[in-house]
């Protein structure tokens, strides 16, 4: 049997290989993946050369911010439903995400979520890596 850790409605992410120490992320058991926000998202896909994606993460107010962009070579496109049932083509890579002092290798998009709260969005492919999630905490 697992060794279950338990989440509560919001928990501490990190992500080493991007350089983030720390954001705050909603739990979303509705979710397939996860989200992160990135303010800027541009994929280049020029004839003869490997497709580039292009993102800058968060807002400039955002304690996070740092206005790089991040190129990544290795990355998919998903077909993702947001909140309202809407399908969505996002760019995802895989990537650490730290958690409760585990670390996981999981597929994280990159979405603009400037009009939420949580600048990050925990979905169940991390979630199923061994948590269970009581929203009274």
């Amino acid at each position: 049997m697992k060794n279950w850790n338990i989440l509560g409605a919001t928990a501490d992410v990190y992500f080493p290989d991007l350089g983030i120490k720390s954001v705050q992320a909603r739990v979303d058991t509705g979710a397939a993946s996860c989200a992160l926000h990135a303010s800027f998202i541009e994929i280049i896909d020029e004839e003869g050369e490997d497709p580039l994606l292009k993102v800058v993460l968060f807002d400039k107010d955002s304690e996070y911010y740092t206005g790089k962009v991040l190129e990544f070579n290795d990355f998919v496109i998903r077909n993702v439903r947001n909140s309202f049932g809407k399908k969505m083509a996002r760019p995802m890579i895989k990537t650490t995400v730290s958690i409760h002092k585990q670390a996981f290798q999981v597929l994280v998009g990159f979405s603009d979520r400037s009009k939420l709260t949580y600048d990050m969005l925990i979905g169940r492919n991390l979630l199923e890596k061994g948590f269970i999630v009581d929203v009274t905490k």
